[in-house]
């Protein structure tokens, strides 16, 4: 586990980190920030870790890095500044044993044309007519032109229902693994995000599409089907899982479903950690949740199973048994 670390030493951290970013450190500046990580041994770690997360996680997105001087009459950009320093304090408090279960966005993420926030659902029309739903904690970039309708997602799970096309632009969903050509039809593309890089994933509901991984060869997925891939390769399509859009409707279903996988779907709609003991991982769950209330969700899984959902502070959940 990462050392304890005073988050007070985090977020001056990030702030360094962000002029530092945006060229804001002259001369006198660097001085300064040499002898605020030679002023306590937690500056210098929390330095240390800020550089790291930057490794990690990529460097910040040149807009958001500006000078202030620059961005004293952008709104926006000062809010995402915010959002961008606030983040960054945590990954510099969690360290690289607690980045895995945080589940950051890309830096890019945070300026996306389209963003929902952990627990929201979007359902958006296009310029097109298609329709385009982001799931929880999702973020994408939509850029139609004279030849090609892409949408670029930068993180989490967006839903697509293509419409015909008066001009005959292809229909084309961009990941950092590769790309997905819409074939008429409907269909849902997951980007899941960890250190140990990214990888796709793609359910096709009606029609088909063309799964191209950015250095593989092309592979069709067809309505009923789902397929993931990386940069170098798609694996075999493999039969679609019932009720794998439910989510559309702000629904989970469970048929029989393991405990601990009815857990990890509910964590994605909520701020924190939600741990399985697995002692009890292996129980069977059948029904129909509301996703828009995961306390409540969690109360009737309480009720009807042999468990206990004890709460350590705000953000930590742990499942265990009665």
């Amino acid at each position: 586990m990462s050392a304890a670390l005073d988050a007070r030493a985090a977020r001056e951290a990030a702030h360094w980190m962000m002029r530092l970013q945006g060229g804001e450190l002259d001369a006198a500046a660097q001085q300064g920030l040499a002898r605020w990580r030679a002023a306590h041994p937690d500056h210098e770690t929390a330095w240390q870790r800020a550089e790291q997360v930057c490794r990690t996680f990529g460097m910040l997105p040149p807009p958001l890095a500006m000078p202030l001087s620059r961005q004293v009459l952008d709104r926006p950009a000062r809010a995402q500044r915010r959002a961008i320093l606030k983040t960054l304090a945590v990954l510099i408090v969690a360290g690289p044993a607690g980045w895995a279960m945080l589940r950051v966005a890309p830096w890019q993420a945070w300026t996306a044309d389209l963003r929902t926030a952990t627990g929201e659902i979007r359902h958006l029309t296009l310029a097109d007519g298609s329709g385009l739903s982001l799931n929880t904690a999702s973020a994408a970039d939509v850029a139609f032109g004279a030849s090609l309708r892409l949408v670029q997602l930068r993180g989490g799970e967006i839903h697509v229902a293509t419409s015909p096309d008066p001009l005959g632009r292809p229909f084309i969903v961009r990941t950092s693994n590769g790309s997905i050509r819409a074939l008429g039809t409907r269909f849902t593309v997951r980007q899941d995000d960890s250190l140990l890089g990214a990888r796709t994933h793609v359910a096709v509901s009606q029609g088909a599409v063309e799964v191209r991984p950015a250095e593989g060869r092309p592979v069709t997925v067809r309505a009923g089907w789902q397929a993931s891939f990386d940069e170098t390769a798609a694996g075999a399509p493999q039969p679609l899982a019932p009720h794998a859009a439910a989510w559309l409707k702000g629904l989970l279903y469970a048929d029989d479903t393991p405990l601990e996988q009815v857990l990890a779907q509910l964590a994605r709609y909520r701020h924190g950690v939600v741990r399985c003991d697995p002692a009890v991982a292996r129980l069977r769950v059948s029904g129909v949740y509301q996703l828009r209330d995961t306390d409540a969700l969690l109360a009737l899984l309480q009720a009807s199973l042999p468990i206990r959902v004890r709460r350590h502070g705000r953000w930590w959940i742990s499942v265990e048994p009665a």
